[in-house]
């Protein structure tokens, strides 16, 4: 057993690489959850469009543009469609969250033994165990959603460092004479 001091960098990077794990993951959730719910009013849009268009040509007189107009309104609902059912968003939501809990799981452990002061050998195996297997049961993360969970991550830490105390510590000579004589009575 040994006493963790909070400067050993194995514990600090793994820390760091489960928090993005954990972030991105809700990241990437998100983004699917966004792109599902755009493309499906495309779709909706798209076939009221096409329905509409479809309509116009049946109640007035038959005109070329308008035809072709409807025909490739349908044509590109129809696409939007097998888009929206082929990435299978719903799917990738779920596993993206189910990634994001788990790894929230094992950042929380990692953080508990830390906080105890005493991690074991053993500890540490049993957290790299558990983060081995959500590692492998997670989805692929995108790029761009690890960027932007570590770019997110190093706001937050560079929000809750204290700011460096000042080289010159400021002196009443520092001060305006009126200032001064305002705060001496």
């Amino acid at each position: 057993m040994w006493t963790y001091r909070g400067d050993e960098p194995t514990v600090v990077q793994w820390l760091a690489a489960i928090r993005v794990g954990h972030e991105g993951h809700r990241l990437a959730a998100k983004v699917a959850r966004r792109r599902h719910r755009t493309l499906g009013a495309t779709t909706a849009v798209l076939a009221a469009l096409s329905a509409s268009a479809g309509f116009a040509c049946l109640l007035t007189a038959p005109r070329t543009s308008l035809l072709v107009a409807a025909g490739v309104l349908a044509l590109v609902t129809a696409g939007t469609a097998l888009l929206h059912t082929f990435l299978n968003d719903p799917d990738v939501i779920a596993s993206h969250q189910r990634a994001s809990a788990d790894y929230g799981d094992v950042r929380r452990q990692l953080e508990q033994a830390v906080l105890s002061e005493r991690i074991t050998d053993d500890r540490l195996s049993e957290i790299r165990a558990d983060w081995t297997r959500v590692e492998k049961s997670s989805p692929t993360l995108p790029v761009r959603a690890a960027r932007q969970a570590a770019d997110h991550l190093q706001v937050l830490a560079d929000a809750a460092t204290p700011p460096a105390p000042s080289a010159h510590p400021r002196q009443d000579t520092d001060l305006d004479e009126p200032l001064k004589e305002l705060t001496a009575s």
